[in-house]
């Protein structure tokens, strides 16, 4: 049970670049219950994804918006970064208090920490998957 939860944790490390791909609406996060069960955690990763795809769109908007203007397109990328960190945060802490529910050897402490510090930097690393990405290429007008 305890290797499928950090199998999860680390999909989602190495899948955080590929939220800047596709952005369906944002779900509201899931209540975390005193003790979280796997279900919990599921339900609150897929939560957690979709609300980092839809972090994705907003910044591709907000760059777009901004044109040439790195001032705007840098200030309106912390405003929606400030908006998903708690999400993040508190998507880790239902993580972190799942995982000391469970019985695990003192060695899984550092894995577990090392995902757990992953996951609370997502929306950063999407940020700069987002705005390092070059624009979008505007088709010609039709003559």
């Amino acid at each position: 049970m305890s290797a499928r939860i950090l199998a999860a944790v680390a999909v989602l490390a190495v899948a955080a670049p590929a939220f800047a791909q596709t952005a369906p609406a944002p779900t509201a996060p899931a209540a975390p219950a005193a003790a979280p069960t796997e279900a919990d955690l599921e339900a609150a990763g897929e939560a957690f994804g979709t609300d980092m795809q839809a972090m994705s769109s907003e910044l591709t908007a907000a760059k777009t918006a901004a044109g040439a203007d790195t001032a705007k397109a840098n200030a309106d990328a912390d405003a929606i970064v400030a908006k998903y960190q708690p999400k993040a945060d508190a998507f880790a802490t239902l993580i972190s208090a799942f995982m000391a529910t469970q019985p695990l050897p003192p060695e899984a402490q550092a894995q577990i920490d090392a995902g757990l510090a992953t996951i609370r930097d997502t929306p950063n690393k999407v940020r700069q998957g987002v705005m390092s990405a070059p624009a979008a290429a505007t088709p010609a007008p039709a003559n």
